[in-house]
């Protein structure tokens, strides 16, 4: 199943500088986009990558020992009633 996982840059920025870049989890990072979005006049940005769900469980364990404040963003997109990229359909 595939899910939308979605953090703010410097998480995002931090969490990716902790990788290396032969790692599966460096691979799925890479992938992100940068989403922006006007919230009250202001321009606010986040990155958003999808991947499957045993991936993501994957960067979750790398997230929670390299930099545990992305940790919570993934395990938000793998909570139960998430939303899924299949609900978009």
């Amino acid at each position: 199943m595939k899910i939308e996982i979605e953090m703010p840059p410097e998480h995002y920025d931090s969490l990716l500088n902790q990788c290396v870049d032969w790692l599966p989890e460096y691979t799925i990072l890479r992938n992100g986009i940068v989403l922006h979005r006007q919230v009250e006049g202001e321009d606010q940005r986040s990155i958003v990558f999808i991947c499957e769900d045993y991936q993501a469980l994957t960067l979750l364990a790398a997230a929670q020992s390299l930099y545990p404040p992305a940790a919570e963003h993934i395990k938000k997109a793998l909570a139960p009633g998430a939303p899924t990229i299949a609900d978009r359909s």
